[in-house]
């Protein structure tokens, strides 16, 4: 996805924390939006030692999002070797923070880790250790202040079903179960058909994408509001 592109749906699972998750019960809206802001902005200096094209040391295949890689979206913002970077990278399986991100860089860790069909079916065996990021559910599990870690599957457990997408409230969530999850930050036009989201692209990074969001419920993606979340 690009900041002002199309949807594009993927299976996209939530798998088990490479991290800890941040401590807390509930959250309000502005502090959720103050989370996914911080790693949208988050910069950090790539080096040659966060490319990764091939097995880790367990043997699970990663492949980060690097400009040169030919795994990144070519419609999407990949990040630059050799250079300062904005975004968390996209991990399959990955929630770390921004700051613990950035201390695996520091240690040569790979920088994400795209979605592939061959990982959604070897599910939390193809989720590498060597790698560090955070994924479109984990991302979500970060915003909210979640103690679980929670998939696409489960988040909707932990939520309330709104009945119209016109119901959307900074801090809510687009789910498609099995699919992708995106963070509401804000209406931008009156009529309410089209909004600025936050998620962990799969094949980039953390970004603010604008979607038309009367095509979301046909792709599979029903909004969601977290029970404990607060004005």
């Amino acid at each position: 996805m690009t900041s002002s592109g199309s949807l594009i749906v993927l299976s996209v699972l939530g798998l088990a924390a490479s991290t800890p998750l941040i401590s807390a019960q509930s959250v309000t809206r502005a502090e959720a939006l103050k989370i996914g802001e911080s790693f949208i902005e988050h910069h950090w200096q790539a080096s040659a030692k966060n490319v990764k094209h091939g097995k880790d040391g367990a043997g699970v295949d990663v492949q980060t999002p690097d400009r040169d890689g030919g795994q990144c979206n070519p419609l999407a913002e990949c990040w630059v070797p050799d250079a300062e970077n904005i975004g968390v990278p996209y991990k399959w399986g990955g929630t770390d923070s921004p700051q613990s991100f950035s201390v695996g860089v520091r240690a040569g860790k790979a920088a994400g880790d795209v979605f592939t069909d061959a990982k959604r079916k070897g599910g939390g065996k193809t989720v590498s250790g060597d790698a560090v990021g955070i994924d479109c559910s984990g991302f979500i599990c970060r915003c909210w202040k979640l103690t679980t870690r929670h998939s696409t599957e489960s988040l909707p457990s932990i939520c309330e079903k709104l009945s119209s997408t016109s119901e959307l409230q900074p801090g809510d969530i687009m789910n498609a179960p099995g699919g992708h999850v995106l963070l509401f930050a804000k209406w931008t036009n009156p009529e309410k058909t089209h909004a600025i989201f936050y998620e962990a692209s799969p094949f980039s990074k953390t970004v603010a994408t604008e979607l038309d969001v009367t095509q979301m419920p046909r792709a599979g993606f029903t909004p969601l509001r977290y029970r404990r979340i607060r004005d």
